[in-house]
């Protein structure tokens, strides 16, 4: 990329994302991939994102957001509205409303030059590499660099063989950077690993818990797209009734077929046992009504909807698939069962339903994992040495470590 002509703009060649001014040199020292950052340098960050519903891309970029600013870094949102926009308005320092279909007409390119251009940021980040975002185009005319996160290696969530549109690739487990090197045949240099974190919300309630009188809520979260799972949680929910189990059932999500997943219910008989819920009156509360969670591994950045679970303190039964194994060592901190089993999904709802003090031990093991593993502040700080590398031309960080207890395992 490297340019012709400087452009009037910006002093920089045409062509060129870089800009090394806010970045201290590193004094000579060897070359290591790294820069060494002024403690006090910050950023200022024009974050792009797909609507904000309730999935797991919503859940990053909050906890995106939330962690850099935490750091004094500053962030500028750039998405269409959704369901969850309110539950972010404080997550942020401004904000550009894209239109729902992500096209911007000419007024709405130029209200959005006008906005970047009072936030003056110092680079962009995609949080997926969603080719309905402005983000690339935004980054050529701006020519600050642009990052991209990668949350999985579905159809859509990968970049283009060879892409070139990013500057650096930010994969969120190990699975994801080897299917962007091997695959996309993207350059080392420009991939790293960051891991994920999240924000403990709330501690298991033990007296809550371990009441005798409190009927269980198992709830199933997550978008009502085709093959998101629905029907084997209706199953495994009519075969936990079936065994006498006092628990009630709810799906919470929106998508193309929450009709069908309502009449799936009715025509199931199971209307007076599971509530299929559309719309909520504080998406920031989504755990509040649940005391199991169920996440169904093809949602969109499935992991983070484990992780936001997990650190509401609810026990989390996930279907297998993504960084499930990752996150959830399978029967200490959460269960794990096969996709579209309805037998063994029944079996895991059955024995936590039954068993309130595992069900409670469970819980407190997997607030704890979030405590110490997936602490935003580690997210943050791998994320401005990503930034930092990229504002000063250099290789990207090697793939992050954590600095809890169980350190991520590192890889080249």
């Amino acid at each position: 990329m490297a340019g012709s002509q400087p452009n009037s703009d910006t002093g920089r060649a045409q062509g060129v994302r870089r800009d090394t001014a806010r970045v201290r040199a590193r004094d000579g020292k060897p070359d290591t991939g790294r820069v060494k950052l002024d403690e006090n340098l910050r950023f200022r960050v024009a974050l792009f994102a797909p609507r904000l519903e309730l999935n797991g891309l919503t859940v990053y970029t909050r906890n995106l957001m939330r962690a850099l600013r935490e750091r004094g870094n500053h962030v500028m949102l750039v998405s269409p509205v959704g369901p969850l926009s309110e539950t972010l308005n404080d997550a942020h320092d401004g904000g550009f409303e894209l239109p729902g279909n992500g096209r911007l007409g000419f007024f709405g390119w130029r209200s959005l030059r006008d906005a970047l251009t009072t936030f003056e940021p110092d680079l962009l980040h995609a949080v997926c590499p969603d080719p309905a975002l402005p983000a690339v185009r935004v980054a050529n005319h701006t020519q600050l660099p642009l990052a991209v996160s990668v949350h999985g290696v579905k159809p859509g969530e990968l970049p283009q063989p060879g892409d070139k549109h990013f500057d650096a690739y930010i994969a969120s487990d190990q699975s994801v950077r080897q299917r962007l090197l091997n695959d996309c045949r993207l350059e080392r240099d420009r991939t790293t690993l960051i891991r994920d974190c999240a924000f403990p919300e709330a501690r298991p309630d033990e007296r809550d818990i371990l009441s005798a009188r409190r009927r269980q809520v198992v709830g199933w979260v997550g978008p009502l797209n085709e093959g998101c799972g629905y029907k084997s949680f209706i199953e495994a929910a009519m075969k936990v009734q079936g065994r006498g189990a006092d628990a009630m059932f709810s799906i919470l999500g929106s998508g193309p077929v929450a009709g069908a997943v309502r009449d799936e219910v009715e025509a199931r008989g199971m209307l007076p046992r599971i509530v299929v819920v559309q719309d909520l009156y504080d998406y920031g509360r989504i755990w509040d009504p649940f005391d199991i969670a169920i996440v169904d591994s093809r949602q969109p950045a499935s992991a983070l909807m484990v992780l936001n679970a997990m650190a509401n303190g609810r026990p989390v039964i996930a279907t297998e698939g993504g960084a499930v194994f990752d996150l959830i060592q399978d029967g200490v901190d959460g269960m794990i069962v096969p996709r579209d089993n309805a037998d063994a999904l029944s079996e895991r709802i059955l024995m936590l339903v039954q068993n309130p003090p595992e069900r409670l031990r469970m819980a407190k093991a997997a607030f704890e994992k979030v405590e110490e593993d997936y602490r935003p502040v580690d997210m943050a700080q791998a994320l401005e040495a990503v930034y930092a590398a990229l504002l000063a031309d250099e290789p990207l960080p090697k793939p992050f470590e954590a600095k809890g207890k169980r350190a991520a395992r590192s890889f080249a």
